[in-house]
């Protein structure tokens, strides 16, 4: 047993074990071992290729550290990179395009599947008349729409913020 195997050991059994906060809680609430023994044989097995991947990670860190750098100094490069494409499109792209159409569109399921979990009258709602459920959908996508964009615009400033930090030598 190496070193590097005792280490990877002690924080995936810390991630083995938690992950198993879930399938028990459907375990308690179903009473039915047919759902927990799948959980916990995928997580067992998730251990094996777990290892390979630590490895590999370790010796990408030797590498790095022979050319004096860090796993951060990496992460920075890779983000002024991206900085710099997404800058060149613009704020009006990245926050409309990026943010209200695309990330509008994930936000708004939530967005959806929430308002149907909070308000209980809304099935009754919809099933009363299909106009019903195109409003939903509109007025579901229309707020995640306009969430997006506002956090999309939010990140625009800390994202610049940061491009300007890592850019700017006298900052």
């Amino acid at each position: 047993m190496s070193a590097n195997f005792r280490t990877y050991f002690k924080s995936a059994s810390k991630q083995f074990f938690i992950s198993l906060i879930f399938p028990l809680i459907v375990y308690f609430i179903v009473k039915d071992k047919v759902f927990i023994i799948p959980w916990i044989l995928l997580d067992f097995f998730g251990l094996f290729p777990g290892y390979y991947k630590y490895k590999d990670r370790i010796l990408f860190e030797k590498r790095l550290k022979a050319r004096g750098l860090t796993i951060e100094d990496v992460n920075n490069i890779a983000f002024v990179k991206q900085w710099e494409e997404i800058r060149q499109k613009g704020i009006v792209k990245y926050t409309i395009i990026d943010g209200g159409v695309f990330f509008g569109f994930f936000l708004s399921l939530f967005i959806g599947i929430i308002s149907l979990i909070i308000y209980h009258g809304t099935i009754d709602y919809l099933q009363a008349d299909p106009s019903h459920l195109f409003n939903f959908i509109g007025y579901s996508y229309l707020a995640g729409a306009m969430s997006s964009v506002v956090i999309y615009r939010v990140l625009w400033v800390r994202n610049e913020q940061k491009f300007i930090r890592l850019t700017d030598p006298l900052h």
